[in-house]
């Protein structure tokens, strides 16, 4: 039977060629929208959820009063937290301190010169994270001159990732702190996945780190000092709220018992809690120190946006169908004077449209495919078609909805006549049939024009930002960041910048004209920039 329901459903639709293509590019079109937010989607969804422990990675944030008297929220802690915790805290499984540079580094090798990001992080590294060695004997950081390579930075420097044991020049300058020499390679570790927010090529030991910083601003045995992230894993089974609770004063009772005395330190320490790593990039907005949304708000917008397309396609689908009615009436009037029910008359449409359905699929993945280089620019991620058995099973229950919804009304309504006022010619439509279809027409309307105005305002709005006076001619102005030996040698570096024909001006500067950590910074009350020094010149 069902065999039968799909040969007429499939005879029924190359009948109408017409009729078919213009439903065909209506369905997957809309398809075709749906599947490109739903690969987005489902990235910003998966990101940072790469390791294997993700249920009991955790990190360690601060809530506290700046000097403004705001409550702000960040991850700088002490760098003794995370050895104090592991060592205190029977809930804690492994805790690493881990110190991000945002400031690119030249690491060299031969003659070859590359720049490079980089981070220094403590032995438990690959014991919290999930970075796969492709080299090396060890899954702990160790020594203070053993570093670790990313697999992709190993290829590009010696065309190989069998390279422990061989030396690298690394070439970074932290305000007065010099880093520069000779490091040997421990390992290799295998580049996280593209969606994953911690993207660096160099890992060094926090030891070199804890070293060069002994005495000075970065003094790790300082507890007044916030310079770097605590990641912890904790035990399974563990009761968060409890756990967050027993540390909320953890830093500050640190403070009381080294440096009695002092309420500056105790009252801007504030309180601690952690956060589910994996959250972190979805849920990264606080408000007076209480979670408040973040990109997860982008992922609901566009997850609604999705709903409306389907929603759209789908009533174009049903109009369609519906306004082709007419044509089948005498095809349902025999059929119902031969004995068919109305069951499987309904059966029979519903089948239509699921073969519709997925005939619209196919289309709709050659145009992702054909769009996909478009959208990876627009997006700025890495997407692309790769089917796996939980996409497909995505893809077929989108596609399985969509035919469901789509062929539903039509099916209800074309089952329901009578066949003796078919045959009689009555097939006249009641008034609330007609206004059902005329506010179906209506709602879908409404939906489009919502969506091209939000397009035009959003689209206006970016104009807005691109064509808005800065306040500064930036017209042949070149800016770049001094790194590697410029930072040594600025003031040999502009003049000899000077003397190039057509440079009206050259100079130096702390920070960044329109760099938000500047003025972050700058709002706190900072004495000075963090950010490396910057070049600018001015060509005639």
């Amino acid at each position: 039977m069902f065999k039968s329901y799909l040969k007429i459903a499939w005879r029924s639709i190359l009948k109408d060629k017409q009729f078919t293509l213009l439903n065909l590019l209506g369905l997957s079109t809309g398809l075709a929208c749906i599947l490109l937010i739903f690969f987005w989607v489902n990235d910003e969804l998966q990101t940072d959820r790469f390791n294997a422990k993700d249920s009991q990675l955790y990190e360690v944030l601060k809530k506290g009063v700046d000097g403004t008297g705001a409550i702000r929220v960040g991850d700088h802690t002490q760098g003794l937290l995370a050895q104090s915790m592991a060592a205190e805290l029977p809930d804690v499984e492994y805790a690493v301190a881990v110190r991000k540079d945002r400031n690119a580094s030249i690491l060299s090798a031969a003659e070859k010169h590359l720049k490079i990001t980089h981070q220094f992080a403590g032995k438990d590294f690959f014991n919290v994270f999930t970075y796969s060695l492709a080299d090396g004997h060890t899954n702990k950081v160790t020594g203070v001159t053993g570093v670790f390579l990313s697999d992709q930075l190993a290829i590009k420097l010696f065309n190989t990732t069998r390279v422990t044991g061989k030396t690298v020049n690394w070439d970074f300058k932290d305000n007065e702190v010099d880093f520069s020499g000779v490091y040997t390679i421990a390992g290799v570790y295998k580049s996280p996945p593209a969606n994953a927010t911690n993207q660096f090529d160099l890992l060094l030991p926090f030891e070199l780190y804890a070293a060069k910083h002994a005495g000075g601003m970065g003094d790790i045995t300082f507890w007044g000092s916030n310079m770097v992230s605590t990641y912890l894993i904790l035990k399974a089974g563990t009761n968060i709220a409890a756990f967050d609770k027993k540390i909320k004063n953890f830093s500050t009772a640190k403070i009381k018992s080294l440096y009695p005395g002092n309420s500056e330190m105790e009252q801007y320490e504030g309180t601690m809690f952690t956060r589910r790593f994996s959250d972190a990039y979805l849920h990264n907005n606080f408000v007076d120190g209480k979670p408040s949304g973040g990109r997860i708000e982008y992922i609901k917008l566009f997850s609604i946006v999705a709903a409306f397309i389907l929603v759209i396609a789908c009533i174009n689908f049903m109009n369609l169908s519906t306004a082709k009615a007419s044509s089948r009436f005498k095809e349902i009037g025999i059929k119902k004077v031969v004995g068919a029910s109305r069951r499987s008359l309904v059966v029979q449409y519903i089948a239509e449209s699921m073969i519709m359905a997925f005939a619209a699929l196919l289309v709709a993945l050659l145009f992702v495919q054909l769009l996909f280089p478009a959208f990876r620019e627009i997006t700025g991620k890495d997407l692309h078609l790769q089917l796996n058995a939980a996409l497909i099973a995505c893809i077929a229950g989108i596609t399985l909805l969509t035919g469901l919804i789509a062929g539903s009304y039509p099916a209800l309504y074309l089952s329901r006549f009578k066949p003796v006022l078919i045959l009689k010619g009555k097939t006249n439509t009641s008034t609330g049939e007609a206004w059902v279809r005329k506010g179906l027409v209506v709602f879908q309307f409404s939906i489009s024009v919502i969506l091209i105005v939000s397009v035009l305002v959003v689209y206006q709005q970016m104009k807005l930002i691109q064509t808005t006076n800065l306040g500064y001619s930036k017209d042949n102005i070149i800016r770049f960041s001094n790194e590697g030996n410029l930072t040594r040698q600025q003031g040999a570096f502009l003049a000899a910048i000077k003397k190039i024909p057509g440079v009206l001006h050259a100079s130096g500067m702390e920070g960044d004209l329109l760099g938000r950590a500047f003025r972050w910074w700058h709002q706190l009350g900072r004495k000075r920039s963090q950010s490396q020094p910057a070049v600018l010149w001015k060509w005639g």
